[in-house]
């Protein structure tokens, strides 16, 4: 294919029956897939996309902070990171944005899928900030502080169509995901930084509420 790049979604690896399977085992075996990917090329690089259940009800790679784990004990750990999918991090109850600068910390953010997620239930995939704008722009503000843009790395959309919608509006999911990311990389960057660090240095985070809200809100 022309690819340097692989994203491993370990879809079905885990578990509806705990004592089915062996965990530890489990891991071993996770890892000899990973290095029999890294060992068939060597310029292949793999981005490992955890997601906590569904289809499974229990996986064995929920967290990006297993992923990391994971790929830190592969055969060549420089090729293995992570893709954060927003709504994935949702799911296993963890902030996407602190999922993120967990990754972006140790240069492992090789992708990102950008999309939202109405609490804990079935992988929605909802446009991007439906559910949880604030969150979404915490998610657009860490990626933008660190530079994201500049290192060319993929930045997607993991969206569904509404599933009432007629084919010639078959796509408005993914317009409408990159006008509120295109509009929320400009609330980044208009950040009121100098008012929300004197606020933080006073200890008045009513104050930093008060900011990002009003920020966000247009005021």
């Amino acid at each position: 294919l022309g690819i340097d790049l692989l994203v491993l979604w370990p879809a079905r690896e885990g578990t509806a029956v705990r004592e089915s399977k062996d965990p530890i085992r489990a891991s071993a075996q996770l890892l000899e897939a990973i290095d029999a990917i890294l060992a068939h090329h060597p310029q292949i690089r793999i981005a490992i996309e955890p997601k906590p259940n569904e289809p499974v009800d229990h996986a064995f790679l929920p967290t990006i902070g297993h992923a990391l784990a994971l790929g830190s004990r592969a055969a060549d750990p420089a090729r293995v990171g992570v893709l954060i999918e927003s709504a994935h991090a949702i799911l296993a109850g963890l902030d996407a944005s602190d999922e993120m600068g967990f990754a972006l910390a140790a240069d492992k953010l090789w992708s990102v899928h950008l999309n939202d997620q109405n609490g804990l239930k079935f992988d929605q995939d909802k446009v991007f900030g439906a559910a949880n704008l604030r969150g979404a722009f915490d998610q657009v503000r860490v990626l933008e502080a660190a530079g994201y843009a500049a290192t060319g790395r993929f930045v997607g959309f993991d969206v569904k169509a509404q599933r009432t919608q007629a084919a010639e509006r078959a796509t408005a999911h993914l317009a409408t995901s990159k006008a509120i990311f295109e509009r929320l990389v400009d609330k980044a960057r208009s950040f009121p930084d100098d008012a929300v660090a004197a606020a933080i240095a006073e200890r008045d985070y009513e104050a930093v509420e008060r900011l990002v809200l009003e920020h966000l809100l247009g005021g």
